[in-house]
């Protein structure tokens, strides 16, 4: 897992903890120790922030300083580029600043565009549904690649919007972020043609096989390659960003041959915070399915 650097504690050191100190208008010497942790204490209790010691992304807002920025020049390539801003209208997330805990995967059983699943949310009469990252994928003929593992920022990540549905830990809905892959889900066979369940022919290059059936479904459109490196990276970023261990969860019961993908009721109630999936939550969901590629990609983080 990538170095976390933009979360500091108690221990660390280097050009983030002298800018912190100067923040805070203490003795600036890039140790963090129990001064500068005191110090932080007092900033959060004052700014109703959890007083934990911790500088992670919501202090540093707080702050008034994005770690991210410390290295920008007026070079384009040097920031995070790959991700594009594609927000969500107020009103149609929840506007309540949250630390963050857990990441929760999903697809979105739709079509390939992303940018039209996040205006789908925006105008619907659902509420505030909606993840925090939604990532293109390919059409389900193999033909327009236009989208193919474009990274859309729908929330902001110190924001959330509902996603997981009814039951389990309300506390996990709050303190997770969220990354939709759109893809059409499962797949009918009729005969001899594989179908979404709103009718479009899917290619069979576009079609993964499950050796068994998952959740009702014996096939599913395939995960792209783009759309895998894409959510990797992303994974990455915000485990970097959010001081996120994404080996806990998925990754973790994969080493330890379990199943996954199952329904699993430590996570259910909030228990593991890591990298987790819609399935291990709700009984009733098919997002995500283990195409050996995705666990593949799972496994490698």
């Amino acid at each position: 897992m990538m170095k976390k650097k933009m979360v500091i504690k108690k221990g660390s050191h280097g050009e983030l903890v002298k800018i912190l100190q100067e923040l805070l208008k203490i003795e600036v010497d890039g140790i963090f120790g129990e001064n500068t942790r005191k110090n932080v204490i007092y900033f959060q209790k004052k700014n109703n922030l959890t007083s934990d010691g911790i500088v992670g992304p919501l202090t540093w807002k707080k702050l008034g300083f994005d770690p991210l920025e410390l290295n920008l020049d007026t070079d384009r390539e040097a920031y995070q580029n790959w991700i594009e801003t594609y927000h969500l209208p107020p009103g149609q997330y929840i506007n309540k600043e949250t630390s963050k805990q857990y990441i929760m995967l999903h697809h979105t059983a739709g079509r390939h565009n992303p940018y039209k699943t996040i205006d789908h949310w925006a105008n619907d009469n659902r509420g505030r549904v909606g993840t925090n990252y939604v990532i293109g994928g390919k059409s389900t003929d193999g033909k327009d690649l236009q989208y193919d593992g474009k990274i859309l920022r729908a929330i902001n990540d110190e924001y959330y919007g509902w996603h997981i549905g009814p039951g389990g830990s309300f506390y996990l809905k709050e303190h997770s972020l969220s990354i939709e892959m759109c893809n059409a889900g499962g797949l009918k066979n009729i005969n001899g043609v594989w179908k979404t369940w709103y009718e479009e022919i899917v290619k069979d290059d576009e079609v993964c096989v499950q050796k068994h059936q998952f959740r009702g479904y014996r096939a599913f459109q395939r995960y792209s390659d783009e759309q895998l490196k894409s959510t990797k990276a992303t994974c990455l970023f915000l485990a970097n960003k959010h001081n996120i261990d994404i080996r806990e969860g998925l990754h973790n019961m994969l080493k330890s041959n379990k199943n996954a993908f199952d329904f699993n009721e430590d996570i259910y109630n909030g228990k593991v915070k890591g990298l987790i999936s819609h399935t291990n939550v709700r009984t009733d969901k098919s997002d995500i399915f283990p195409q050996d590629e995705m666990v593949d990609m799972l496994l490698s983080l």
